[in-house]
């Protein structure tokens, strides 16, 4: 609630740029962000597919999943029987495919992850 920002990360990366050695830059986001209690940040919508799990607190990127499409939008939290749930509408972006029409196809994919305790 002050303003201070905790952590910064570039946010997706371009194959290419990592093949050469370069840090990962970051690209276009479409998706979004959505946070855990238990201080997980799960992130979707960059041009390289993915959706990823970062520590709330550091910023530290503890897992991904590359999808066959883009992330269309933040990432669903659920529980069900005690156990929690991560659900992601993976269909690519009209927006995304005009601008870059070489990184990105159009799909309709549904993904579920199971959060580990």
């Amino acid at each position: 609630n002050n303003g201070k920002i905790n952590w910064r990360i570039p946010f997706g990366e371009y194959k290419e740029l990592t093949k050469k050695n370069i840090p990962i830059t970051g690209t276009v986001n479409f998706g979004g962000v959505v946070a855990t209690a238990g201080n997980l940040v799960f992130a979707t919508g960059t041009v390289d597919n993915k959706i990823r799990a970062y520590n709330a607190k550091d910023g530290k990127e503890l897992w991904s999943y590359e999808m066959k499409y883009l992330g269309s939008s933040p990432p669903t939290i659920y529980k069900f029987n005690k156990e929690q749930y991560v659900l992601v509408v993976s269909t690519g972006s009209r927006t995304v495919k005009n601008q870059f029409p070489d990184q990105t196809e159009y799909g309709d994919m549904i993904y579920v992850f199971k959060v580990k305790e």
